[in-house]
């Protein structure tokens, strides 16, 4: 039997699953239950582009292009997040709203930790980048349940950036506050973010159809 938990959870990924965002999303370190939440709900494909889980030092070095100053940190989040953009940018339908979703994390594992455990969120729309980085506090839970908390937020991460409403809290303790900050573009910021080479192309809405800018 489900739990109230489970439920809400449940009707959060289909409210996400009914929004025409669509996302690729890089994980690494954590919020593994994330994707098994996205994919056994039924639309899935209406949102998910592609998945990415860059466990091993080398497929991480391999997808950011360089060696991470530090895997686990809101820098690497944001790398990751931008470069989901872009490459939801070039698999999503012409004119869907975008995605780009970056997790790492540094959570409980067989080793004990001398460090904080913890993890880092980001996610790039057009117009918004947001980060989020949650220190979770040591011992209280198993690194199932690290992964588990961890997963919660994800999913809440990817439902705001997909304008989605929803009630759904994820497990934090009081003491567990996020540490949140975000960066919004107005269009001429993303034009600029274009001719820089940022981001590979932008989407125009028109009346009368779709215009895609890109820079060649």
């Amino acid at each position: 039997m489900a739990t109230m938990t489970d439920s809400c959870r449940r009707a959060l990924v289909e409210a996400i699953h009914s929004s025409p965002t669509q996302a690729v999303i890089y994980l690494s370190g954590g919020a593994s239950q994330a994707l098994g939440w996205l994919m056994s709900v039924p639309g899935a494909s209406n949102t998910v582009l592609e998945s990415v889980v860059t466990y091993s030092r080398m497929s991480m070095i391999q997808l950011l292009g360089k060696v991470p100053a530090q895997a686990a940190s809101s820098q690497t989040a944001e790398e990751m997040a931008l470069l989901a953009y872009n490459r939801a940018l070039k698999l999503s339908k012409p004119g869907s709203p975008v995605l780009g979703v970056g997790f790492t994390g540094a959570l409980a594992s067989a080793q004990p930790k001398r460090g904080d455990h913890r993890f880092h969120v980001s996610t790039r729309t057009s117009d918004r980048f947001w980060t989020s980085t949650v220190t979770l506090t040591k011992g209280l839970r198993t690194r199932e349940q690290e992964d588990g908390v961890s997963s919660q937020y994800l999913i809440k991460a990817i439902a705001n950036a997909s304008k989605v409403p929803g009630t759904f809290v994820p497990d934090l303790s009081e003491s567990e506050v996020p540490d949140e900050y975000e960066k919004k573009f107005d269009e001429e910021e993303e034009l600029k973010q274009l001719l820089s080479g940022i981001i590979c192309f932008k989407v125009y809405p028109f009346s009368s159809g779709i215009l895609q800018t890109r820079l060649m």
